[in-house]
C-alpha cells in the first residue's frame, strides 16, 4: 500500500497495532472511499464456522468511522448503528470492507458501507448515524495515534489537531 494509508492506534480493537486482542486492521483512502481487508479467523466465531455478527458490524462500524472522518476532517462516534446481514460470512474467507460518507446534517452525519468477497457478492451492509465530537475530545483521541512512512500524516486529514 502507498501514503494512502490512514492513521492507527495503540489500542483499538479494530486498528491498535499493540493490542493483542484487536483485529489490526489497516485502513486506507481509495478515492472517496475508505477500504480495508479483512480475513476472518477462528477466534472470530459465533456458532461453528460462521464469523460472529458482531465481530463484522465492529469492522464496518471502524470503515464507517474514518469515512466520515476523512470526508469532514472531524471525528465522530456513532449514534446509531443499522446492519443487515444477507449471507453468512465463513472463517477465513476473504472479504472487502468499503464505505463511503453519505451526509453532513450538521449535528448528524451519515455513512454507509459493505463487505463483500471477491466477486462483488455483498455480505452485510450497514449505515451509521454518526455526531461529532469535540476539538479538544478530537486531539485526546489522536494522542493513540501511530504513524509511518506508509501513513498519511493525522495533520494534513485533520487540522484542526495542530494547537
Amino acid at each position: 500500500m502507498s501514503a494512502t494509508l490512514l492513521p492507527h492506534t495503540r489500542g483499538c480493537f479494530v486498528c491498535g497495532e499493540h493490542n493483542p486482542h484487536g483485529l489490526h486492521l489497516r485502513f486506507h483512502r481509495d478515492g472517496a472511499s475508505v477500504v480495508t481487508e479483512f480475513v476472518p479467523q477462528p477466534h472470530h466465531a459465533g456458532f461453528r464456522g460462521i464469523v460472529h455478527g458482531g465481530v463484522l458490524a465492529t469492522v464496518l462500524d471502524e470503515a464507517m468511522f474514518w469515512a466520515a472522518a476523512c470526508a469532514t476532517k472531524r471525528f465522530c462516534l456513532a449514534a446509531e448503528l443499522n446492519v443487515r446481514f444477507l449471507k453468512k460470512v465463513g472463517l477465513e474467507q476473504r472479504l472487502l470492507c468499503v464505505a463511503n460518507f453519505v451526509a453532513d446534517r450538521g449535528r448528524l452525519w451519515e455513512s454507509r458501507a459493505e463487505l463483500r468477497d471477491e466477486s462483488g457478492t455483498v455480505y452485510v451492509r450497514a449505515t451509521c448515524k454518526q455526531v461529532p465530537i469535540s476539538v479538544a475530545d478530537m486531539r485526546h483521541a489522536a494522542e493513540d495515534f501511530l504513524c509511518d512512512e506508509h501513513t498519511i500524516p493525522a495533520r494534513e486529514l485533520f487540522p484542526d489537531l495542530i494547537t
